[in-house]
């Protein structure tokens, strides 16, 4: 069963991260500039150890040069 997720992401060293299943949205600040897909791959790590899988098992689907991304959990 694979799950969906709008994700706003924002550049802020607070680390902020918070996840609303009821309208499949996360918000999330990561400390990452957004250079060479280190921001991504940041994104992809938070999310993984949130819902205790591993990265390879998330998958930007849409926005992946943007602020508001899909990511699409395996």
């Amino acid at each position: 069963m694979s799950r969906t997720y709008i994700v706003k992401v924002k550049f802020d060293p607070s680390g902020h991260f918070t996840v609303d299943e009821a309208t499949m949205e996360i918000n999330i600040s990561l400390r990452c500039a957004p250079v060479k897909g280190k921001a991504n791959r940041e994104l992809i790590n938070i999310i993984s150890k949130h819902f205790d899988i591993k990265p390879s098992n998330i998958k930007i689907i849409h926005g992946l040069f943007y602020k508001t991304k899909v990511i699409q959990i395996f």
